[in-house]
């Protein structure tokens, strides 16, 4: 009782769309949808039109997905993603994103993003290339009002919407392979109640990933930065009968095997513009004992 340790869980589910989570939440250097402006900001620039003969490209992402599936206490935490972003790889992209994490009628977040990024050519003989991209996040979060027994407000904690500032960067020192770089929350925005006469800052978190895109597969690894605590993710995908059928695997190490998770999933592409995905989470440290989490979205390149 005479012992205190601070502890930040406020925005800190780094996790997007179905195939990053498939890949263990790896998608700092490899993001090339409009979800990844999340994470790095920088990725949209990497969406490419369908064919040659277009000179932009649009695409429409939706996400659902029930995390910790069967916890003992019956709560029921969900969450939904929606994206868009806007390429023309001659003048930039936009991307726009909404999130919500609802942990029952107990606690939510929410956060809106936009976001704009540009790619610039280093050369011509190596097709070396750098994008740039930066993002303005709300991240609000609110409580449900805590009842007595005789059935009245006791409590009923007004929560915060407060303004953070993401950047990001990619660089291809040959087309294969993506190094990156994420500055996520530079301002440190205080969230904590309006109510509280203590700042509570989120963190700067520092992400650094690699990646190595071949023809019919992709790895990736990241390496998470925030305050004392460094998280590890990997993940790979391969695809089978062209682009119809990808299979994905991944791990995390959340604060050096503090708490380990094994992912898999995977996609089919009915058409050419549309994509399903799938992911699973299977905890093995951490919170244990459930039927893991699961993930899906869908995917549409207009």
């Amino acid at each position: 009782m005479g012992l205190s340790v601070q502890t930040h869980a406020a925005f800190e589910d780094g996790f997007i769309g179905a195939r990053a989570f498939a890949m263990g939440g790896t998608f700092t250097a490899i993001g090339n949808e409009s979800d990844g402006l999340l994470v790095n900001p920088a990725s949209i620039a990497n969406l490419r039109p369908q064919s040659e003969s277009r000179q932009s490209a649009q695409q429409l992402s939706a996400t659902t997905a029930r995390l910790h599936v069967g916890l003992s206490d019956k709560t029921s935490i969900t969450q939904n993603l929606i994206s868009y972003a806007y390429s023309r790889p001659t003048r930039g992209a936009l991307g726009l994103l909404w999130k919500r994490l609802n942990v029952g009628q107990l606690y939510s977040e929410n956060y809106i993003l936009i976001g704009v990024s540009k790619s610039y050519d280093l050369g011509t003989e190596e097709k070396r290339r750098i994008s740039l991209g930066g993002a303005v996040k709300l991240l609000n979060w609110d409580t449900a009002p805590t009842i007595g027994a005789d059935g009245l407000v006791v409590e009923d904690l007004p929560g915060r919407s407060r303004l953070s500032l993401d950047v990001g960067m990619i660089f291809r020192p040959s087309p294969n392979i993506p190094i990156a770089l994420s500055l996520q929350n530079l301002n440190t925005p205080n969230i904590a109640s309006t109510n509280s006469l203590v700042t509570e800052n989120l963190p700067l978190q520092v992400m650094l990933g690699i990646g190595i895109v071949a023809e019919n597969s992709t790895w990736g690894m990241d390496l998470v930065f925030r305050e004392s605590e460094v998280d590890v993710k990997v993940g790979i995908e391969s695809q089978f009968y062209g682009d119809s059928l990808t299979l994905r695997g991944g791990f995390r190490l959340e604060n050096l095997a503090w708490g380990t998770n094994l992912t898999l999933g995977g996609s089919y592409r009915p058409f050419k513009s549309l994509r399903i995905d799938y992911g699973f989470l299977f905890p093995i440290g951490g919170i244990r004992n459930t039927s893991g989490s699961h993930r899906f979205s869908i995917v549409y390149d207009i």
